[in-house]
């Protein structure tokens, strides 16, 4: 009888979970433990955790991204009107490594939400909530919704800005409703409704004074020395360290600012991986994706260095003085989100800046770059590479690129 009665009660709470992911807004998109996907509707304040069919999750042979026209593939699939679609988040399945985006549209004048996977191949499925097994976590003191920013963006869809799962707790950032906005929550899953809150302060070297208000917009957690620390990314663009321990319900948790960025810019994505370089020596990351500027790359020893410092704690001497740890500039223009692919690639979603379509293209760890974004003095046909190292690890690496990228007619 107590078995029929638990069966009975997670049959009414899937069934409630998959009719309210009906009308869910889907925005930010995370993949946990045994293939779920976490699906964060912040104007609703709900997350959802959907246990994916089987079919989704086939392992396939790994290999890049080379998607050109996305837009294209989702309109064929939706039936969404021209230039209507939006992409929300980027995420990519642990074992199959298709990516899943979450997006809105409209189709015959009505807006509407979906999360869709997309192959390598370009063939797109929208999911099919009902056919999976979900279960859901209200977010308590969500966003003001009569709150408003630049008069029509309303507070709640801050309410949840970033999702990672790490060792069975899901970390929501976002803002609360309630004096100190920024808030890092804490979900423990299988959700039991409960979680830990916390609200997060920090010093803006580029505004010169201390923020509680500003969200974290992107995130990811590492250990630092064998200490789970947040690494989180604010608007305009100060990098953060929280170590996980201080992050207790209640608590009111102030921020390591270990980077000034840049000004004027929006984090998308940071992205903690590990990757080899030409002489096959595997180092470790973070990536910070950028909205208004190219991406940084810097590496884990650096912020492992910088979070056993003193911080910043003085304003940057100028606007557009960046200040902190040290990063590397890499070409990414366009990219709208971004997540780690597998062991070679990074995944991005970019805007052409030439044609203005939306792409689906990986890039490979240690280059960073799609060389087919250029034309140089090795793509005219009478050059000739020189017989010495340089020159030959040159040709080596090209033909690489291009080869990832979809051109291997083009090796030389």
């Amino acid at each position: 009888m107590v078995c029929e009665l638990r069966y009975a009660c997670f049959i009414f709470l899937a069934a409630l979970s998959v009719s309210a992911s009906a009308e869910m807004t889907p925005s930010a998109l995370e993949f946990g433990m045994d293939d779920t996907l976490f699906v964060g509707d912040s104007n609703a304040g709900v997350i959802y955790a959907f246990d994916l069919p089987e079919d989704y999750r086939a392992r396939k042979e790994a290999s890049p991204y080379n998607l050109l026209d996305v837009d294209g593939l989702v309109r064929d699939e939706l039936g969404a009107e021209f230039g209507s679609v939006i992409y929300h988040d980027l995420a990519v399945h642990p074992v199959s490594r298709d990516a899943f985006v979450s997006v809105t549209f409209r189709k015959k004048r009505k807006e509407r939400s979906s999360v869709l996977a997309i192959d390598r191949d370009g063939s797109v499925r929208e999911i099919d909530f009902s056919k999976a097994s979900s279960t859901s976590f209200s977010i308590p003191d969500a966003a003001d919704a009569s709150v408003t920013f630049w008069r029509d963006i309303p507070a709640p869809t801050l309410t949840i800005t970033d999702l990672d799962f790490v060792d069975g707790e899901l970390f929501v950032s976002g803002i609360s409703n309630g004096e100190f906005a920024s808030t890092l929550r804490r979900i423990p899953y299988p959700f039991d409704k409960t979680s830990k809150s916390s609200n997060i302060e920090m010093f803006h070297a580029a505004h010169a004074q201390t923020e509680t208000r500003a969200p974290i917009r992107a995130m990811t957690v590492v250990n630092l020395d064998d200490v789970p620390t947040v690494v989180a990314a604010y608007t305009c663009t100060p990098l953060v360290t929280v170590p996980v321990d201080q992050l207790s319900d209640g608590a009111k948790v102030t921020g390591k600012t270990i980077a000034e960025l840049g000004f004027g810019n929006t984090p998308l994505d940071v992205i903690a991986f590990s990757a080899a370089d030409m002489q096959g020596k595997v180092s470790s990351y973070v990536l910070v994706v950028n909205r208004e500027m190219a991406a940084d790359l810097i590496t884990l020893d650096a912020i492992k260095a910088a979070a056993n410092g003193n911080g910043l704690t003085e304003p940057v001497p100028y606007l557009g003085a960046t200040a902190g740890v040290a990063t590397t500039t890499l070409p990414m223009a366009g990219v709208m989100q971004a997540a780690d692919q597998d062991n070679d690639f990074l995944l991005t979603m970019r805007r052409n800046l030439d044609t203005g379509k939306t792409e689906l293209v990986s890039f490979r760890k240690g280059a960073f770059f799609r060389l087919s974004n250029f034309i140089s003095e090795y793509n005219f046909p009478d050059y000739e590479y020189q017989e010495d190292s340089f020159s030959q690890g040159t040709r080596m690496f090209q033909n690489m690129l291009k080869a990832d990228e979809g051109f291997p007619d083009q090796s030389r």
